[in-house]
Order: structure tokens, then C-alpha cells, then sequence
């Protein structure tokens, strides 16, 4: 925890959207309970999923948020002096943060006013938004490493798993995908917390251009693993 403490904006925030995530999956297997049999047959907006759905997405905007790297303003301009692609990653993180934070403030009236099945429609893209900014923050801000970068990706990876087993679980309505939604989104949280096992404490400013080339070192090093089990496999 003080290397953590050391590396990212907050940790007593991100501990409480760790909370926050566990609230609203009991708020929303209470909701299934209530509802069509434990089934989402019957798009339902009341008190209960309301509650889980400011808990689970507003969490993720917070999460993102949480993140960021210590010492660094939530309010300034973008720093262009290391060069222009770093400048315009400042820039977007700047209006990514701005973002997830109005529409967490939000998020009720939103709810309030566009139910479940109309709120949905903005939160899944805006916790997307924050599921990308909080895998780049998460390999970044607290290595980077191999086990930040693969705990990050696989975050987002597990997570992404989760959303398309929701949307063919909501087509189909066969319960038995209610199990690998929720484990794409359990291994999801145990990706995250190898990357904050493996937290370092902070090294030497890396430029933009070296961030890029480690993201390809990577993808050409995966690639390299995927072929050498390929011919293996021949």
C-alpha cells in the first residue's frame, strides 16, 4: 500500500469503488431475484437497480479516476513541452477525467429520467471509456512492468468477455451464461489486483514515444509466443 500510495492519485478512493462494486452486485442479484425469476426478462427500474447501477458503472468512472498519477492537477492544461503526441494523451486524459465525472454527478438524474433499458445506453460506453483509461493507468502509473501490463490488459480483456456474454445472455435469455458473466468479470478483478500486487515505486519519466515502442515490444513478443505454439502444435 505505500508503493501504492506513492504511484496513483488516491487509494483510499480506489478501495472505496472496490466497495462499491460489491454493493451493487448484491443490489443487483437482489434485482434478478425480484425480477422474471432471477432472469432479466422484464426490464424493471426501481430503487434497487437504480442503487446498483450508480454502484457498479459509477464506480468504474471513479475507478479510472482514482488512478491517475499523484501529484498531477485534475484541472490544468495539456503539457506539450515532451512533444505533441504526449501533449494530446495529456489533452485526452484531461477531458476523460472532466467526462467521467459529470456523468457519475449525473448518473441519477439520468436514471431517474431515461429508466434501465434508456440509462444503459450512456453508462456501458462511458465505463468503457473508464475501463480504457483505468487499463492504461493501471500498467502505467503504477510500473510499468510485465505484470502491470498483463494485469491491465487482462482487466480489460475479462471485462470486455463480460459485456458480450451480458448482451447474448439479454438476446437469449439462457440463464447458464449468467455464469460466465460473472466469472469473465471475477477474473477481471483478479487481473486488476496482480497488477497492484506488482506496483513499483516511481522511476524515471518515460516519453510517449518509449510508451508506444514498449506497446509494441509487447504485441511482438505475444505474437512471437502465438506462433511458437502454432508450430508446436503442427
Amino acid at each position: 500500500m505505500d508503493v501504492i500510495q506513492q504511484r496513483i492519485y488516491s487509494p483510499f478512493i480506489l478501495m472505496v469503488c472496490f466497495q462499491l462494486f460489491q454493493v451493487g452486485a448484491a443490489l443487483e442479484m437482489g434485482a434478478h431475484h425480484y425480477i422474471a425469476d432471477w432472469g432479466l426478462k422484464v426490464s424493471l427500474s426501481d430503487l434497487i437497480n437504480g442503487s446498483a447501477s450508480f454502484c457498479i458503472y459509477g464506480g468504474q468512472h471513479i475507478q479510472a479516476i482514482a488512478l491517475r498519477k499523484r501529484g498531477v492537477p485534475f484541472l490544468r492544461c495539456p503539457d506539450f513541452s515532451k512533444g505533441i503526441l504526449h501533449g494530446l494523451i495529456d489533452m485526452i486524459a484531461i477531458v476523460g477525467d472532466l467526462f467521467l465525472l459529470v456523468v457519475t454527478i449525473f448518473q441519477p438524474v439520468l436514471y431517474s429520467k431515461l429508466g434501465r433499458a434508456g440509462s444503459v445506453i450512456v453508462f456501458i460506453p462511458s465505463s468503457g471509456v473508464a475501463g480504457i483509461i483505468s487499463t492504461f493507468r493501471l500498467w502505467q502509473n503504477l510500473g510499468p512492468n510485465k505484470y502491470t501490463f498483463w494485469g491491465a490488459s487482462l482487466f480489460l480483456a475479462f471485462a470486455l468477455c463480460g459485456v458480450v456474454a451480458n448482451f447474448l445472455y439479454e438476446a437469449t435469455c439462457i440463464e447458464v451464461i449468467h455464469a460466465a458473466i460473472a466469472s469473465s468479470f471475477a477474473c477481471s478483478v483478479i487481473s486488476f489486483s496482480v497488477a497492484l500486487w506488482h506496483a513499483e515505486l516511481p522511476g524515471p519519466d518515460v516519453s510517449s514515444d518509449e510508451v508506444i515502442k514498449g506497446v509494441a515490444r509487447q504485441i511482438k513478443l505475444w505474437n512471437g509466443y502465438l506462433l511458437s505454439v502454432k508450430v508446436k502444435d503442427d
